[in-house]
């Protein structure tokens, strides 16, 4: 958070003020909420917690405290399949008129994905300018989508088997994952393709084999 001279200035005169009467300036440790579409959201500030409820786009909390006092709000809880953070929660009470730290919560993200196996080069390119030529695989590759969105490739240039990651999802998104485009020579399938995201576990268990095409 930027340093306000003339804030500060705002909130020293006042604390004079109320010094001078006997007293002390009273803040209120508050701020913004975005992205918060699910109960579970707790802050925490000193001994204090405070429960944030879904839609909420500000918190306060309850008890006021003195010019002068730290401040440090972190997060309690985070809310189930979501993870939250704090900006500009932490500092001295009269540093600047008011306070007004930043919450925002992001929903976990999820992969989709599995093994594949039999991706090879089926093709050669030859460079003759060398001596003797040299004959090199040329890459083949097979093109994964997710419904109409998120595509990936894979390239024998990589590895002809391992792993792959389809898509990146949030908790109960739907999964579609077909082949776009298929290698050369190759056919390629690919099972358990369809599903539904369930937190807190990604998907793995897909399978794409690749064999000659007949």
């Amino acid at each position: 958070m930027k340093f306000s001279y003339a804030g500060a200035l705002v909130a020293l005169t006042l604390a004079s003020l109320l010094s001078a009467c006997g007293g002390k300036a009273q803040y209120t440790v508050q701020g913004s909420v975005s992205g918060l579409t699910v109960d579970g959201l707790q802050l925490v500030n000193g001994g204090q917690t405070l429960v944030v409820p879904k839609g909420a786009t500000s918190f306060a909390f309850p008890q006021q405290i003195d010019y002068g006092t730290e401040y440090d709000i972190t997060i309690g809880q985070n809310p189930e399949f979501f993870t939250c953070g704090v900006a500009g929660g932490k500092g001295s009470a009269g540093y600047t008129v008011s306070i007004g730290a930043v919450v925002r919560c992001d929903p976990n993200s999820y992969t989709v994905g599995g093994t594949y196996s039999g991706l090879v080069s089926v093709e050669t390119t030859t460079d003759t300018t060398t001596t003797p030529p040299t004959t090199t695989p040329t890459p083949n590759t097979v093109t994964l989508i997710n419904g109409s969105g998120a595509q990936v490739q894979l390239s024998s240039a990589t590895a002809t088997s391992g792993t792959f990651t389809a898509a990146t999802l949030t908790n109960g998104e739907v999964y579609s994952i077909s082949i776009l485009t298929q290698p050369k020579n190759l056919t390629c399938t690919l099972t358990n393709q369809n599903g539904v995201i369930r937190a807190p576990n990604s998907v793995t268990n897909l399978t794409l084999t690749c064999v000659p095409s007949t």
